[in-house]
């Protein structure tokens, strides 16, 4: 299983902010396939002045 740390965010891999996940689910067999940050609102404010 892939666990994937940082977000994409004007043009570039950046730490996230937070330290929570979110599970990403195959549809076919319903297995955890990664984990990815849950964005925080620090984040998303980085992404809306970017």
């Amino acid at each position: 299983m892939k666990a994937h740390d940082q977000m994409y965010i004007d043009g570039a891999w950046r730490p996230a902010a937070g330290q929570d996940t979110i599970a990403v689910v195959d549809p076919v067999d319903e297995q955890v396939i990664a984990h990815v940050p849950a964005g925080t609102a620090e984040d998303v404010d980085a992404a809306v002045r970017a």
